[in-house]
C-alpha cells in the first residue's frame, strides 16, 4: 500500500473511531465524571479549534476551485480534509469534556455544543460523498459545513465574551444616548460597566464560575460557592473585594492572571461602591459629596461627559505659582479649563489668600474650605467667582448671617453647609437659592427651619442629616496626628475629632478603650518608647464611636551590617533590608514600595554590631490583610549572640491568629533582650502554613510582610 494510502487508512479509521467516541459521550454527557487529566485535555478546545476552521476552508476553496492551484487537487484536497476533520473531532470531544466541568450551564451552552456535533458530522458526510464522486450532494454540504462553521464560532463566541460578539459591530443599533451625573445611577453607569468588562466574560449566564452569577443583580446578591459577593451584613467580607484584593499571583486572585487586570481606578472605585453599603439603585447624588465614592465617580464621570466651558484655560505657570503646601490648585479633570481650589492647614489658614486666586477667578469651578476658619465677613470674598459651581464650606464655624452676599453666584448648583451654627437668618437667606441642586445643612439643631427650607425650595435636593428622634448615632473615629510614625528619641501625638465636644478616651497598652480602661485625652501625647496607641470618642446621646489605632515605633540603634538569608518575593522585594532601616513607616498599601513580602520562605535575618551594645528589646513592624492573604507570622523568634556567649534563643512568640478576615492593620511585635555586650541579632518571622479552614484560600501559603526593624 503507498504511503499516502496508509495514511489516509489510518484517519479514515481514526474518525470512525472519534465518531464512536462522541457518540457515547452525547448520550452520557450527564453522568461523566472526569479524571484531572482529561479536564486539562478539555481546557485545550479554545486552542485547537483554530486548526479545524482554517482547514476546512482551505478544503472547500479547493474543492470549489479544483485548477486554480497548479496541484494535485485530489491529494491534496484529500489531505486537508481528512486533518480537518480529524481535528474537528478533537475539538468536539475536547469541548464535550470541558462542558463536564462545573461553571457551565447546559441550556446555554447546547447551541453551541449541537452546531459543532454537526459541523463534524455533515463534514464527514462531505468526505464521504466526495470520495463516492457524488459531487453534487458534497457541494451542497460543504456549504452548508461552511455555514455552521460560522454558526458554531458566532456561539462560542457569545458564550466567552458576551451576546452576540461576532455580529454585533453589522448591526445598526442606535447609540444610547449618554446620561447625565444628575441622572447617574451609582451601580447601572459607574460599577456595572467594569464588572461587563472584567467580571461578565466568566460571570455570566452559560459560564458561570465558582457558581457565581454577576450578570443580574439577583445572581449577585445570592453569591456562590465561596459565600455572598456581597455580604451586606459584612461588606469588607463580601466575597468581590475579597478576590479582587488578593495578590495577582495567587490562584484566587479576581480577574484571573491572563485576564485584563482591574485599573487601580477601578478597583478603588468597587471597593469604596462596596464599602458604601453597595446601593444598586442609588443615585451618585445621593452620595455625601465628602465619601470616597462620590469623588472617585463624579471624577470618571465628570471626564466622561467632558463638560464644555467658554472661558480659557489659565496659565499654567500661573497655577503653579498658587499651588502651595496650603492650597492645592488642579483641573477638575484631565484637559478641562475648569478648576478645583482646596485649602488645607487650619492653623496657618489666612482668609485674606482667598485674594491670591483673583489671576484665575474665570477659571475657578469648585471651592472648598472645608475646616478652614471663615467669619461671615469672608463670604463676601467668594462672590467675585462667576463661574463657581460646587462650594464646601463644611465646619468653617460661620453663622451665615452674610449668605445673602452669595446670591451673585449665578453658577452656584452645590453648597455644603454642614457643622456650622447656622442662625435663624442664615436659614432666611437661604430660602432665594432657588438655582441650587443640591444644599448640605446636616445639623441636629433648626430641624423646624430645615422643613421650611425644603418647603420654600421643592427643586433642590436638601440634606438636613442628623434629626434628634432619640435614635443613638455612633460618633466617627478620632484623628491621630503626628509628623512620623518611627522617631529616635521622643515624639508628640495630638488627637483630634470635629466634634469640639466629645470625650476622646485612648490607651498605650494596645488595649482597646472603654469606660472601665482608659486615658482621657487634655494634651498632646509625648512617647519615647515603642507604643501601639488606640483611641475612640465619647459623648453624652451618642454611641462611642469605633477606635482608631496607630502605632509609633522608636529606633534609637541601627546595626552595622545587616543580611537576609532569604531574599523577599520579588514583587515584593522593595529596596532588599535597606527598606527594614530606612526609618519609613509603610502604610496600608503592601505594594507600595515600602514592605517586604515572604511566603514561600521565612522572613530571616543577621544583624551585626561592630561593638558591643546594651540593648533593651527589638520589635518588628508588620501588616495584616488577611484578604490578601497576609496574616500574623505563625511564629516570631528572636536569637541574639554576646561577647561571651554564642547564639542563644531569647524569645519565641506564637502571636494570636485571626478568626475572620479583618481591616488591614499595622502590627508590632516587640521581643525584650535586656542585655549587655550584644554582637549581633538573629530574628524569624514564618509565614503561616496553610491558611486556616475558613478562608477562601484555604490550604494555600500565607505571607508576612514587615516593613521595619526597631533596636533599642
Amino acid at each position: 500500500m503507498p504511503k499516502n494510502q496508509k495514511i489516509f487508512s489510518i484517519l479514515e479509521n481514526s474518525l470512525i473511531a472519534l465518531h464512536g467516541l462522541i457518540f457515547i459521550l452525547v448520550i452520557g454527557q450527564d453522568y461523566i465524571q472526569l479524571p484531572s487529566f482529561l479536564e486539562v485535555f478539555g481546557r485545550m478546545h479554545p486552542l485547537v479549534l483554530h486548526f479545524p476552521i482554517v482547514m476546512l476552508f482551505l478544503a472547500a476553496l479547493l474543492f470549489w476551485f479544483p485548477d486554480a492551484w497548479g496541484i494535485n487537487s485530489k491529494v491534496a484536497l484529500k489531505w486537508l480534509l481528512l486533518s480537518a476533520l480529524f481535528f474537528t473531532g478533537i475539538t468536539v470531544l475536547a469541548g464535550l469534556f470541558l462542558s463536564v466541568e462545573d461553571g457551565y450551564i447546559k441550556e446555554d451552552f447546547e447551541n453551541h455544543q449541537w452546531t459543532g456535533l454537526l459541523v463534524f458530522w455533515l463534514g464527514t458526510s462531505w468526505y464521504w460523498f466526495w470520495v463516492k464522486e457524488k459531487l453534487s450532494i458534497a457541494k451542497g454540504l460543504s456549504l452548508v459545513v461552511l455555514a455552521l462553521v460560522l454558526a458554531t464560532g458566532h456561539l462560542g463566541a457569545s458564550l466567552t465574551h458576551g451576546e452576540d460578539f461576532l455580529f454585533s459591530p453589522l448591526k445598526s443599533v442606535e447609540a444610547t444616548p449618554p446620561v447625565s451625573f444628575e441622572e447617574a445611577l451609582a451601580y447601572d453607569h459607574v460599577v456595572k460597566p467594569i464588572l461587563e468588562q472584567k467580571c461578565f466574560s466568566c460571570h455570566k449566564a452559560g459560564k458561570v464560575k465558582g457558581g457565581l452569577r454577576m450578570d443580574e443583580i439577583q445572581y449577585i446578591l445570592k453569591g456562590g460557592e465561596m459565600g455572598p459577593a456581597i455580604d451586606m451584613e459584612d461588606l469588607e467580607n463580601s466575597q468581590i473585594l475579597v478576590h479582587i484584593l488578593i495578590p495577582l499571583e495567587e490562584e484566587f486572585h479576581m480577574p484571573p492572571k491572563g485576564k485584563p487586570q482591574l485599573t487601580e481606578t477601578e478597583l478603588e472605585l468597587i471597593q469604596s461602591w462596596i464599602l458604601d453599603s453597595a446601593h444598586f439603585d442609588k443615585k451618585l447624588t445621593a452620595y455625601n459629596p465628602e465619601s470616597e465614592f462620590f469623588a472617585l465617580a463624579k471624577e470618571k464621570f465628570v471626564s466622561q461627559e467632558s463638560k464644555s466651558y467658554t472661558f480659557k484655560a489659565a496659565n499654567a505657570k500661573t497655577i503653579a505659582e498658587l499651588n502651595n503646601d496650603y492650597r492645592k490648585v488642579a483641573a477638575i479633570y484631565p484637559t478641562s479649563p475648569g478648576l478645583r481650589v482646596t485649602f488645607f492647614g487650619k492653623n496657618q489658614f489666612d482668609p485674606k489668600t482667598i485674594d491670591d486666586l483673583k489671576r484665575i477667578k474665570e477659571q475657578i469651578v469648585e471651592l472648598s474650605f472645608q475646616n478652614m476658619p471663615l467669619k461671615d465677613d469672608d463670604l463676601q470674598k467668594l462672590t467675585i467667582f462667576p463661574n463657581l459651581e460646587v462650594l464646601n464650606l463644611n465646619f468653617t464655624g460661620i453663622e451665615g448671617n452674610t449668605l445673602s452676599e452669595l446670591k451673585k453666584l449665578k453658577n452656584l448648583k452645590h453648597l455644603s453647609l454642614s457643622g456650622n451654627p447656622l442662625s435663624k437668618a442664615a436659614f432666611e437667606s437661604l430660602k432665594e437659592f432657588g438655582q441650587l441642586k443640591d444644599l448640605f445643612v446636616w445639623t441636629n439643631k433648626n430641624s423646624d427651619a430645615i422643613s421650611m427650607l425644603k418647603a420654600a425650595l421643592p427643586n433642590t435636593k436638601i440634606e438636613g442629616g442628623f434629626q434628634d428622634d432619640g435614635t443613638l448615632y455612633q460618633l466617627n473615629p478620632p484623628q491621630i496626628e503626628s509628623d512620623k510614625s518611627i522617631f529616635t528619641d521622643k515624639i508628640e501625638i495630638s488627637l483630634k475629632h470635629p466634634i469640639g465636644s466629645v470625650k476622646i478616651f485612648y490607651t498605650l497598652d494596645n488595649t482597646l478603650p472603654d469606660s472601665t480602661n482608659h486615658l482621657v485625652y487634655t494634651e498632646p501625647i509625648r512617647l519615647d518608647k515603642n507604643v501601639t496607641l488606640r483611641a475612640r470618642a465619647f459623648a453624652d446621646g451618642w454611641l462611642g464611636s469605633i477606635e482608631k489605632q496607630a502605632v509609633f515605633f522608636r529606633s534609637k540603634i541601627q546595626p552595622d551590617k545587616y543580611e537576609l538569608t532569604f531574599p523577599p518575593n520579588p514583587q515584593y522585594k522593595g529596596s532588599g533590608a535597606l527598606t527594614l532601616f530606612d526609618l519609613e513607616k509603610g502604610d496600608e498599601d503592601f505594594a507600595s514600595g515600602k514592605w517586604l513580602g515572604f511566603q514561600d520562605k521565612p522572613f530571616e535575618i543577621q544583624m551585626d554590631f561592630n561593638s558591643p551594645q546594651s540593648i533593651k528589646n527589638i520589635a518588628f513592624s508588620t501588616l495584616a490583610a488577611e484578604g490578601s492573604y497576609i496574616f500574623p507570622p505563625s511564629k516570631v523568634e528572636v536569637w541574639i549572640k554576646t561577647q561571651n556567649v554564642d547564639w542563644r534563643l531569647i524569645d519565641s512568640q506564637i502571636p494570636d491568629q485571626p478568626t475572620k478576615n479583618r481591616n488591614r492593620l499595622l502590627q508590632m511585635y516587640e521581643s525584650n533582650i535586656n542585655q549587655s555586650e550584644v554582637t549581633a541579632i538573629k530574628a524569624k518571622l514564618t509565614p503561616v502554613n496553610p491558611l486556616p479552614k475558613w478562608h477562601p484560600g484555604a490550604g494555600a501559603k500565607g505571607w508576612v510582610f514587615i516593613d521595619e526593624i526597631l533596636i533599642n
